[in-house]
Order: structure tokens, then sequence, then C-alpha cells
């Protein structure tokens, strides 16, 4: 999700302030002998993450029944965008070197490949580890799996899943996108001397992952969102996975423009950032102020379509304005929530 902020009295500018709630697509497919269905998905998180940090690969493959399948093997490969076409699939450019967990059943050559097995309806997780390298090219993470229901008719089905936001590797110098993968919740903080952004997350269930991934900072915008007016030259994103609660997004608006003050600012959502960076929540409308629940606590307006709220806008002691806000993490997976 990216939050974009303009000003609501006059339209000064509008500042892109993308925090990208990353929800991974899935594709579904029913096996040919027509008695089960199931789907398979992959993500790789965060999609930015610092050279040296932690990173994870999860397969997730979901048999929706009513039967037992078996042999399901999986492969996750790498698609590599391209200019001029559609993107071309080839090898992980992480080497199999920088795996530091490998789940039991798999291996990591130049592909990643997971003999998962006999899969009863319901759903199986491989989860890999590995360490960012100094860098690679940006991509994206491919997986196809193969099933057969065993019941001698010799039909084999294959289903196949992407994860939608591509993958790049950021400098351990670099101090405007950060990317890192923990045990504990904790605050990441990137940004420039123009703006800096903030998020403070709680981490997922050990259950559901070995660490939390996150990843945030702020980058140029390239383009100006549909029905957002005069946007400001940077967006804040944020990056993180559904399943521990609301996190703290703050967002550091170090020089405003002129004209631009605490009572006029609008944050604005591009849930799909990076790679669609001209839809923004509800048509443009500003982000929500949050609600206050029953027990208390602010929380974001339901039901909306947005997956934030503004707690406050304040001006800084120094000078500049700091946004505030409430923010839902994405789908784990496409259709798993935290699940």
């Amino acid at each position: 999700m990216k939050f974009v902020a303009s000003s609501r009295l006059r339209l000064f500018g509008a500042l892109l302030l993308a925090v990208t709630l990353v929800v991974a697509a899935a594709l579904t497919a029913t096996s040919r002998a027509g008695s089960v269905n199931t789907r398979v998905a992959v993500q790789i998180t965060p999609h930015v993450l610092t050279a040296g940090q932690r990173g994870l690969i999860t397969i997730k493959f979901n048999n929706l029944g009513p039967s037992t399948v078996n042999h399901v093997f999986a492969t996750v490969k790498a698609l590599f965008p391209s200019a001029s076409g559609p993107p071309t699939a080839g090898d992980l450019p992480i080497p199999a070197t920088a795996f530091t967990d490998v789940p039991t059943g798999c291996n990591v050559t130049t592909v990643l490949t997971c003999d998962i097995g006999q899969v009863p309806p319901g759903t199986v997780r491989r989860v890999f580890s590995f360490i960012a390298p100094a860098a690679v090219p940006t991509f994206f993470v491919h997986v196809s799996a193969t099933f057969d229901e065993g019941k001698g008719t010799g039909l084999v089905d294959t289903v196949t899943g992407d994860d939608l936001f591509p993958f790049s590797i950021a400098s351990s110098t670099d101090t405007t996108k950060k990317g890192q993968c923990t045990a504990l919740g904790s605050t990441l903080t990137a940004g420039d001397t123009v703006q800096q952004t903030a998020l403070t997350y709680l981490p997922l269930p050990p259950t559901l992952l070995p660490c939390t991934p996150v990843s945030a900072g702020v980058v140029p915008s390239v383009m100006n969102p549909t029905g957002v007016p005069h946007p400001f030259a940077k967006i804040s994103f944020v990056d993180f996975l559904d399943g521990a609660g609301l996190a703290t997004v703050k967002i550091f608006i170090l020089s405003p423009p002129k004209g631009v003050t605490k009572k006029n600012l609008a944050l604005y959502e591009l849930a799909q950032f990076p790679i669609d960076q001209l839809t923004a929540t509800d048509g443009g409308a500003p982000v929500p102020q949050c609600v206050t629940a029953t027990d208390g606590s602010p929380q974001i307006p339901s039901p909306s379509d947005f997956v934030s709220c503004v707690v406050s806008v304040d001006t800084l002691s120094g000078g500049g304005l700091v946004a505030t806000l409430l923010a839902r993490g994405g789908n784990d997976s496409g259709w798993g929530g935290a699940g």
C-alpha cells in the first residue's frame, strides 16, 4: 500500500506516501480428474531486503478437497522483467550457498524444489531462509506444483502461482530503503533529508513464519496517481504481512511545500505499489481518520476499502510535519491471511 499526501484545502501538492501492503496473487486450477481443487502460491519476503539480512521464500500448497492428493512436487524459479515483453523465466539469482534453512524434503540448486508428498484437504507450507547477497537483478518468484490423485488413472495435474511483487536488494549503505526479518517486533526507519518513513510492527506468530519480514523506505514518484492532484516528488512505502495486528507508520515530511500544514495535508493509499502507481484506494479519496473501537483503541473504519487510517498529523519542533497512521498488512500468499 502506498500513501499519497496532498493539501485538503488548497491543492499545493500531494505527497506520495506509499505504504505497500503486499498481497501476492495465486492462480488456481482444478485437477483433470475433476474431484479435487488445489492451488499453490509462492512469496518472497520482504520484497525489499538489505544486503546481509535474512529473507524468506514460502511455498504454500492448498488442497480444497474433497480428496487427498499424492506426489505433490513444487518447483520455484525466477521471472525477470522485460521492457519489451512478458517476463522471462530463469534460475534464481540468489546463490544456493546463501540459503541457511532448507525444509525437509526440499533442495536448493539453481531452483528450489520440494517433494511435499501426500496432502489431505488443508494447507501445507515450506519456508526457505536465505541471507541476501550484495546484489541481484530485480526478479519475481514463480512456483509450479505437480500432483496426482493416486487412483490408477495416471493423470498428473499442475497448478501454478506467482508473487506479483518484484524482489530487490538494497545496499547495506543505502539509507533510503531497508528490509529485514526479525524474531521480535521492532521499528525500521529509512529515508533521506526530505522525507523519512518509520514502521513499528509486532512479531508474527512463530508457527506462521520463523521471523517477521518487513521493509520501509522512500523512493521517487515516477507518475501521478489517478485522482491525486499535484503529488509530491517522494513516495514513502512499507511492506509487511498481516497477522500481528495493526502496525504504526510515521511519515516525516522534513521540507513540506510552502502552504502545506498539518491542517491541509492529506494522505492517499496506493495499495498495489510498485506494480500499480496509478490506482489510489476509493478513487483517490484521502485516507480516513481512525475511529475509536469499543475497547477505546484506534481502528481502521469498517466497512471500508482502506487498509490504513490517520491517527494524527503534527508539526515537528524543528519544522516540517509528521503523519502517524495505523496500517494493516497484506495477505500471506494471496488467500491465506495469517492462516
